[in-house]
């Protein structure tokens, strides 16, 4: 059974989904964030509080990328879009997953030379680093622009590595 849809009821169906999956994402942002908040009641030690600092930077970055795959995803699977706008979705998204895939790969390899906890986002131009230090040594610092240079095309103009304040 095939439904006719005008355009317009086409594009207000998917600006629903849309706004359905942005509700379910930030009602999920919210459980989470108070999950981790129940989790560390009691605890005030300031492990603790850079640990929930890099857990939620890591769900925030993971939220908004699954929102922009939502969007692309529904571009593409849209029956108006053109053919040029569905392969730009197209790299678009699986620059996204490439982009995911080397933040997770960078934040392991910064991790096994000491950091506890890293956070690693890639930008179109430039690439941000969070580690859990007050302060970063030059050999610690040229250590992970090392390892970002060696495994991505950024350049040590381009990588900003940002220690966070744990004292």
């Amino acid at each position: 059974m095939k439904i006719n849809l005008t355009e317009n009821k086409k594009k207000i169906l998917v600006l629903s989904c849309m706004v359905v999956l942005l509700v379910l994402a930030g009602t999920l942002s919210i459980v989470l964030n108070l999950n981790a908040g129940k989790l560390n009641d009691g605890n005030n030690s300031l492990d603790g509080t850079q640990s929930t600092f890099f857990t939620e930077l890591q769900s925030d970055r993971e939220l908004r990328k699954n929102e922009q795959i939502a969007l692309l995803d529904a571009i593409i699977n849209n029956d108006n879009s053109t053919q040029e706008a569905i392969a730009n979705a197209e790299a678009e998204k699986l620059a996204i997953v490439n982009n995911i895939k080397t933040e997770m790969a960078l934040e392991a390899m910064i991790k096994a030379k000491g950091f506890d906890n890293v956070a690693v986002m890639i930008g179109n131009e430039k690439i941000n680093v969070f580690v859990d230090k007050a302060e970063l040594l030059d050999e610690e610092n040229a250590t992970i622009c090392s390892i970002i240079m060696e495994q991505t095309k950024f350049t040590i103009a381009d990588i900003i590595v940002n220690p966070t304040m744990t004292k």
